[in-house]
């Protein structure tokens, strides 16, 4: 687009915003506009779905009400800007100056992108990206952002009062004096975030992970920290655990599978435990630990697993299709073969091959880790690392590794 076109275009928005004949609402959506100047601009109620503004000068402009779906802002400059309002679904804001923007009820929760495996059309979240980005100041007043990944940010006096930041990323960040009063920020990473005079007065903070966070430096009253409902000292729990596990030793003839679908597991300690063969369709294991932890021939498609520890865990045969694994730790994991037994125990030639098509490894850790004959179509490694994993016999057609570390890894030519 024409700098003289895009002048014209705001200028008939603005004429739209005052009810003014000749007004037409601002439509860029899909626009390159990287670099661009248009600070205190009016831009309320535009339509800025995929929009590319990377690097543009944005500060002190108004985006109330906006469609920026998808819109790459990184390393833009929206200072005391005013997003109230705002769709930002899967938006790239990394390492972007927000430093005192207002995004008052926002809508920062994860977006959508679209993938083909073999001809199929398939849809996978995509968190909003808040990587390094400063928002010092920033009024983030009841934002949805569950699982946005706000890593390494400035957060400095930010006021996040009743914001939703369930199963979010904030591992890093500074957090001074930052107001989380009322917040929810179940399942969220907070591990080695910087918390002195913060406030989580009424936060939930059940299963989040805190490690090396000193909370004795931020006031923390009447915060939630554990779970009181479906906890696994919850009896009915424990008895669906020993029911499956039975139902694993007597090969089904006795006790009864552990179906768990679409049920909420995040934060949960399942750490060595043995889940072969359960189901767990949808189910959000959210940071959960599954350290060494069986989980063969499991039902897991779709399922949540963003930051989960899984290093030395049993996969072995497990389907795992559309799954989010992002961040995940799989070190030196099995996601190879099961070989499959006759009724008897005896073998039967046959291996059943771990199914991860479509899901979603971006950044995930799997050194050492044996992916041997998986089903990796149009599987996301990017940023993985897959130093000396074994993809040997693997398919991996339409597989994204774009940035993922492949040193030492064995796999076919």
């Amino acid at each position: 687009m024409k700098a003289s076109e895009l002048l014209q275009a705001i200028a008939e928005h603005r004429l739209y915003l005052d009810g003014k004949p000749g007004g037409r609402i601002l439509n860029l959506k899909g626009a390159a506009l990287a670099g661009s100047d248009l600070s205190k601009q009016r831009l309320q109620f535009s339509r800025l779905g995929s929009i590319d503004l990377s690097h543009a000068m944005l500060t002190r402009s108004s985006f109330d009400n906006a469609d920026l779906f998808g819109a790459n802002l990184a390393g833009a400059n929206l200072s005391f800007a005013s997003l109230v309002g705002a769709d930002l679904r899967g938006a790239n804001l990394r390492k972007a100056n927000l430093e005192g923007a207002d995004f008052e009820r926002a809508d920062l929760g994860p977006g959508q992108g679209v993938i083909f495996v073999s001809g199929e059309r398939r849809v996978r979240e995509t968190p909003t990206d808040l990587t390094g980005a400063n928002l010092k100041g920033a009024r983030l007043a009841g934002i949805k952002a569950n699982s946005a990944d706000f890593s390494y940010a400035n957060l400095m006096g930010a006021n996040l009062t009743g914001a939703q930041l369930n199963g979010a990323n904030l591992s890093g960040t500074d957090l001074t004096r930052a107001n989380f009063t009322a917040a929810s920020l179940r399942a969220a990473l907070l591990n080695n975030a910087r918390v002195e005079d913060a406030c989580f007065d009424g936060a939930d903070l059940r299963r989040a992970e805190l490690r090396n966070v000193d909370l004795s430096k931020a006031s923390c009253q009447d915060v939630v920290l554990h779970e009181t409902d479906t906890a696994l000292d919850d009896e009915a729990f424990k008895l669906r655990l020993g029911q499956h596990a039975d139902w694993i030793v007597s090969n089904g003839a006795r006790g009864r599978r552990l179906d768990m679908s679409g049920a909420s597991l995040a934060g949960f300690n399942l750490s060595k435990a043995d889940l072969s063969g359960a189901k767990l369709v949808d189910c959000d294991l959210s940071g959960a630990d599954l350290r060494g932890a069986k989980l063969c021939l499991a039902q897991l498609d779709k399922a949540r697993l963003r930051g989960c520890q899984l290093a030395g865990a049993d996969l072995s045969g497990a389907s795992l299709s559309r799954a989010d694994l992002a961040g995940a730790k799989l070190g030196g994991a099995r996601l190879g073969p099961m070989a499959i037994r006759g009724a008897d125990g005896s073998p039967s030639g046959r291996d059943w091959p771990t199914d991860l098509r479509g899901a979603s490894l971006v950044q995930a850790e799997l050194v050492g880790a044996d992916l041997r004959q998986a089903r990796l179509e149009g599987a996301d490694f990017t940023s993985a690392d897959l130093t000396a994993a074994d993809l040997r016999g693997s398919d991996y057609v339409n597989a994204i590794l774009g940035g993922a570390k492949l040193t030492g890894a064995s796999y076919d030519s």
